[in-house]
């Protein structure tokens, strides 16, 4: 390869460094065969094929560097893609829960109270003591968080869930900018003293005012501290396998580790180069060279956070190391076969290395057949050399072809498993997301049924209905991913909506099994959902439904009713698949869709508008047959395409699915769109080949003649070298008008016009089409009545070129093919050999009298 980054790069590619050295090494030997066959008395001039060689050589490594480049720099750019999305996905969820859990009526009652003049030490304490309860169930719930604390307006701690430090007035510069902003949150990272053996906490911030009216008087702070480290080691592990090399950061805006999956390789508070602009970039750190890649995030729903990078570094010396195709090993190879004759996904560069491949196989077979042509008609009979010669060229030419081959089906593999890889790491993607966000839904319905209004109102005899609804309507307005929020009593009944569009519900008993399951529960830790079913209270659509117990206030195991919130999942799943599938930018990339299925093959989500929800997708089980986590891939035929596809299984996210008792298994499946059914399917031209020795060899001083062998279609046949002046291939065709059905055409050979004669139409009367490109023309000169005449026969392949002794020579002019003979002689397979390796010499003069007719 040319001096280029590609190539420095192409250094660390074991494979790309495999071939090179195996491609050498074959340049080596066909400098020397070409300096032979110059000095040869069959004078072989094979410097133009010598030359093409170099150059398909040349292609086929830089193609190889740039696939397998390619596909780290997929890998590096998703995960640090997903590193930073991820993470601000999850705190833009803790700006709602900020914002809300300010209005939370306990809290500005407990502001309200200690800023008496002379409180009431006792009730304050026993105040204290019930808002501490109230925290610990909010952090049980939302388990992202670690601490909540609350300040009043003169930076006074007043309480907080974790009383580890014994704070009690905070300089923290959030608290101002808290009780001031116009936003709707303060989102803090950095030293806090209300955590003072951090060097740096992610807070969230806000005041605490009289009422909902944004211009009543603020009580105080209310901050929540999210587990930061925990969350990202959880993205970490999540993104990386135990062999990874790679190393994930999260960058603040100054470019300074914030985060790191391996803080001995690379600390906090390390600078490191950014790589934005670039697919790709090589960095120096630590006394090595990385190959790195910086990604922003595309945010969620306006929400930027910090403006945070994802950062990606693997060591070059192992970049290319983990590189797996065993995918492709459990592929259907004649699917693989179609998929890669077909499809557009590989490139034009790519596709045409097989057939330039091919081609110079095909001139070099072309070389060696002369070769052997010349030999057999020379006067001479010193040709050992020359012999010797040409199976040396025929053994290099075998050898370069199946090196040739092994690396251009290594670079095939490559795309396909990147194309497999990155269906998987989407799936993956999709399902993670899926599970983070319904984490959040069963926190909400437990956080509000603890509401202690809800629990006191439906403790009367009387609950206030209209009160309730208010609630509803105002936490419905600040999470807008439900349709419609509602309380019931302990008979079913719903007393309460948020939605005024269903106010129709009200009074109405439902009559599912999850009310009943709802109003079972037995502590404010559990949940129940629905099956993801149609309901009439989502329009009769399908969705999932999310329920909690409200319990008496003063005695938690007395249920009194229930909430339910009603997920909005039509638009909120469809967004999640769409986030997580690539923009298609140009016609070179492939189309995608993707789907959430359940374990009977339903789909709950499909981001392709012909796959409607709650039909069953009719693929293999074994998308579907997989523990939590674990994921398949195939290539398979789907609505007349060839699809690659990734399945993978969700696992749940932190407590969620995993050590709360609820279980549902959900498949995010990716279809990866490859080509057309009908663009595989073409005929493809099946390789031809001769065992070694099939025909008796002669002994030494037997009388022999020397044949010159060809395919037409799956019979191998034989002209007498003494009749043939050359083999062409790749030769165009000029056509005779008003000409008998096998006449397909004319070209001129050494300044003579000669005609071309269809050998698979004049032995079987059937039409045939000449392809330039496949089929061989072999030039014969005889004699008629003293003349000597020039005809040119098509064939499917040259074969080779043996010595047959004249007693193996059996006459056979009785046995033709079609309407007369055209054989001379038959020649049977030693003993072992297949029948149909029966070899028929053609006999010249027979030809030429049918064609003549």
């Amino acid at each position: 390869m040319s001096d280029t980054a590609l190539t420095k790069l192409a250094r660390h590619m074991p494979e790309v460094k495999k071939y090179e050295k195996e491609l050498s090494a074959l340049s080596e030997r066909w400098d020397l065969l070409t300096l032979l066959g110059q000095m040869s008395n069959v004078d072989m001039d094979m410097s133009g094929t010598r030359q093409e060689f170099e150059q398909l050589t040349e292609l086929l490594l830089v193609q190889l560097a740039e696939e397998r480049l390619k596909k780290v720099c997929s890998e590096i750019n998703s995960k640090a893609q997903v590193s930073v999305d991820i993470i601000i996905r999850n705190l833009f969820e803790r700006t709602a829960d900020i914002g809300f859990l300010a209005t939370d009526e306990d809290i500005r009652k407990y502001f309200k109270a200690i800023r008496i003049d002379e409180p009431n030490k006792d009730g304050r304490e026993q105040l204290e003591g019930s808002l501490k309860d109230r925290f610990a169930e909010y952090t049980l719930k939302y388990s992202v968080y670690s601490n909540v604390i609350l300040i009043d307006k003169k930076r006074k701690v007043l309480l907080q869930l974790d009383d580890t430090h014994q704070i009690t007035e905070s300089t923290s510069s959030f608290i101002e900018e808290a009780m001031t902003t116009s936003e709707s949150f303060v989102e803090y990272y950095g030293y806090t003293d209300l955590n003072p053996t951090k060097e740096n906490s992610l807070i969230y911030a806000y005041k605490v005012t009289e009422t909902n009216d944004p211009s009543s008087q603020v009580l105080g702070v209310l901050a929540l501290e999210f587990k930061f480290e925990d969350e990202m080691s959880s993205i970490f592990n999540n993104l990386l396998t135990e062999e990874d090399w790679v190393n994930i950061s999260l960058l603040n805006k100054e470019r300074s580790v914030i985060s790191s999956s391996d803080t001995t390789t690379i600390r906090l508070d390390s600078k490191l180069q950014n790589s934005l602009t670039s697919r790709h970039k090589v960095v120096r750190f630590a006394g090595q060279e990385f190959l790195s890649k910086t990604c922003k995030t595309h945010g969620y729903q306006g929400f930027f956070g910090l403006d945070w990078l994802g950062h990606v570094m693997v060591p070059l010396a192992h970049a290319f190391d983990s590189l797996d195709d065993e995918k492709e090993s459990n592929l259907d190879k004649n699917i693989l076969k179609q998929v890669i004759r077909s499809s557009n996904i590989f490139g034009k560069k790519l596709a045409t290395i097989p057939k330039e491949a091919e081609k110079i196989q095909r001139k070099l077979d072309v070389t060696v057949w002369n070769g052997n042509v010349k030999i057999a008609n020379a006067k001479t009979n010193d040709n050992s050399f020359s012999r010797s010669l040409l199976q040396q060229i025929s053994k290099t030419g075998l050898k370069t072809k199946t090196v040739f081959e092994d690396s251009i089906n290594n670079l095939n593999n490559t795309v396909i498993s990147s194309i497999l890889n990155d269906g998987v790491f989407m799936a993956k993607l999709a399902v993670d997301i899926m599970d983070r966000n319904l984490y959040e839904r069963a926190n909400d319905c437990r956080w509000w049924a603890l509401t202690t209004f809800f629990r006191q109102s439906l403790k009367t005899a009387t609950p206030d209905a209209d009160e309730m609804g208010k609630i509803l309507a105002y936490i419905n307005n600040l999470y807008t991913v439900y349709t419609n929020l509602f309380i019931y009593n302990k008979n079913g009944v719903v007393l309460a909506v948020s939605n005024p569009s269903n106010t129709n519900l009200i009074g109405t008993k439902i009559h599912e099994d999850w009310i009943n399951k709802t109003l079972n529960l037995t502590n404010s830790q559990q949940y129940t959902v629905s099956d993801f079913n149609q309901s009439l209270l989502y329009s009769n659509k399908h969705t999932y439904i999310y329920n909690a117990c409200i319990t008496d206030i003063n005695n938690s195991n007395d249920v009194l009713g229930g909430i339910g919130i009603v997920f909005d999942s039509e638009p909120e799943f469809k967004a999640i698949l769409e986030d997580s599938l690539p923009l298609k930018l140009n016609e070179e990339q492939p189309s995608y869709f993707a789907l959430f299925c359940d374990n009977e093959k339903k789909v709950i989500s499909s981001s392709n508008p012909d796959i409607n929800i709650g039909e069953t997708l009719a693929i293999a089980d074994a998308f579907f047959n997989l523990e939590q986590g674990q994921s398949h891939t195939n290539i398979i035929e789907y609505d007349n395409k060839y699809y690659a596809v990734a399945s993978s299984a969700s696992k749940g996210y932190r407590e969620y699915k995993t050590k709360d008792n609820y279980n549902n298994d959900v498949f995010a499946i990716v279809f990866t769109e490859i080509s057309d059914i009908s663009q595989g399917n073409t005929q493809e031209k099946p390789a031809r080949a001769i065992p070694p020795y099939t025909y008796p060899k002669p002994q030494v001083d037997e009388e022999t003649i020397d044949v010159s062998t060809f395919f037409v279609e799956d019979k191998v046949y034989g002209i007498e070298s003494k009749y043939i002046i050359a083999s062409l291939n790749d030769e165009p065709l000029t056509d005779v008008i008003g000409s008998d059905d096998y006449l397909i055409g004319v070209i001129v050979y050494k300044k003579r016009t000669i005609s071309i004669i269809s050998l698979y139409s004049l032995i079987t009367d059937k039409e045939f089409n000449y392809n330039q490109e496949e089929n061989d023309i072999i030039i014969l000169e005889y004699e008629v009545n003293g003349k000597p005449q020039l005809l040119g026969l098509v064939v499917d392949d040259i074969c080779d070129s043996s010595e047959i002794g004249t007693k193996d020579l059996q006459d056979h002019k009785s046995c033709g093919i079609g309407k007369g003979s055209l054989v001379k002689y038959i020649v049977s397979p030693e003993r072992g050999i297949n029948k149909s390796e029966l070899l028929s010499i053609l006999d010249i003069p027979s030809i030429n009298n049918k064609i003549s007719k």
